[in-house]
């Protein structure tokens, strides 16, 4: 962006010079009339042709894409604008001006629908990336905050300028994020993130941000007037996921939950935009100013290993790796598991499995067997196909009540494999 100002501010200063200080001028403007020709015709020959468009004087003989024009044309490309010789405007030059009833301030992004309808080429093909810039030329900003300051409501104050290779690239170099600062463990981890990124004083047609990473995502641009009121800018609203794995149990192994596992977000930010086909723009499109953000979620927010026990008992299977409700309802002693250990199965009831029977409160022995079977223990034991082929191939079945994630809790009764089927079986 500096190279590009410099060279815009040497051909300023001549171009100064140039006007006389009491010329008016009014824009001259294109429509569905004789004025709209393709390419457009930029008449300018004083010392900034090309590139100045800030004076009102330079206005006159500068193309002004009428509201009118715009939305006839729908999307539509154009032929870079040419002089009246015919010859090619190029990078850095001026495509066309927008006049107020297309772009103004305080309504800034009333304008952008007709932007990204436009794209431009060269004859031979190429495309440029189409810049939207700003300039209180009307004074209709100054007036807003000094009324006494009269407004010239033929000027225009947002210019497209035809971009590429670096001068393209110092722009989008001056991207910045609000708060990078919030993006948190803590912030990422409940709910996800949401923030702005931000572009002053420009915007491309077209734009839209992409990330390399799985967890960001991007709304599409919205234009804005600048909270000091000077301009606008591009502001585009980011979303960051929660990228913490679905929290597992994993049963019948140990393993360390110690230490953490980073994630990446905001990561290769990238552009796209109207023109980028051609090398000379989407060479030049990467996002600079935005970093990568890091964060480091521990592995205890998401793993848990369980040794007591193989698995638990489920419908049609033994549940191995636990998530979700599963998960939940094991970490909160709600569970029926199983464990098999030579021709012994053992099956395990969590202490708050929410048996009310005072059978299975007080009882013992085969009195809180019968509780726990006819309190909903038949249909999970005799649901789970897994168990019936474990028993099968068991001589003994061995139960337990009051068991936790770190404790098998007490044994209660015992019965034989075949006897367990043969119950089931009969319902």
């Amino acid at each position: 962006m500096k190279k590009l100002a410099k060279a815009i501010a040497a051909i300023s200063a001549a171009t100064i010079l140039a006007i006389p200080a009491n010329m008016t001028a009014s824009a001259y403007l294109v429509d569905t009339g004789k004025s709209f020709s393709n390419p457009l015709i930029n008449y300018d020959f004083s010392a900034g042709r090309g590139q100045q468009w800030q004076y009102e004087s330079l206005q006159k003989d500068i193309p002004v894409l009428s509201k009118v024009i715009l939305e006839a044309k729908g999307k539509y490309t154009y032929y870079a604008t040419t002089d009246t010789r015919c010859n090619e405007y190029g990078n850095c030059d001026m495509f066309a001006l927008l006049p107020l009833e297309v772009a103004t301030t305080s309504k800034i992004n009333n304008a952008r629908p007709y932007v990204d309808n436009l794209s431009v080429k060269t004859k031979a093909g190429n495309y440029y990336a189409l810049v939207m810039e700003y300039s209180d030329v009307s004074k209709t900003d100054s007036h807003r905050r000094r009324p006494s300051i009269k407004v010239n409501e033929k000027a225009c104050d947002y210019g497209l300028r035809m971009l590429e290779g670096p001068y393209l690239q110092n722009i989008l170099n001056n991207f910045y994020i609000d708060h990078p600062e919030d993006i948190t463990y803590y912030s990422v981890t409940n709910g996800g993130y949401t923030g702005n990124i931000y572009l002053d004083n420009y915007y491309v047609a077209g734009m839209r941000l992409s990330s390399s990473d799985r967890y960001t995502t991007f709304d599409e641009p919205v234009l804005e007037e600048k909270p000091n009121g000077n301009g606008f800018r591009t502001k585009i609203t980011f979303h960051i996921s929660d990228p913490t794995p679905d929290p597992t149990v994993y049963m019948g192994t140990s393993g360390s939950t110690s230490g953490s596992r980073t994630f990446e977000f905001l990561k290769n930010v990238k552009l796209t935009c109207n023109g980028d086909q051609s090398s000379a723009v989407k060479d030049y499109i990467k996002v600079g100013g935005i970093s990568k953000q890091t964060i480091a979620v521990p592995c205890s927010d998401y793993l848990g290993y369980c040794d007591k026990f193989e698995g638990v008992i489920g419908c049609p299977h033994i549940e191995r790796q636990l998530k979700g409700v599963t998960r939940e309802n094991f970490l909160n002693n709600k569970f029926n598991a199983y464990k098999r250990v030579g021709n012994t199965v053992y099956i395990y009831t969590g202490k708050n499995s929410g048996i009310g029977d005072r059978d299975w409160l007080n009882g013992s022995g085969s009195t809180k067997f019968e509780a726990f079977f006819r309190c909903g223990g038949r249909d999970i034991l005799g649901h789970c196909d897994d168990l019936r082929i474990y028993l099968q191939n068991s001589t003994t079945v061995c139960f337990y009540s009051d068991a936790t994630p770190t404790s098998v809790g007490t044994q209660y009764y015992s019965m034989s494999a075949s006897t367990l089927l043969s119950r089931l079986d009969r319902g």
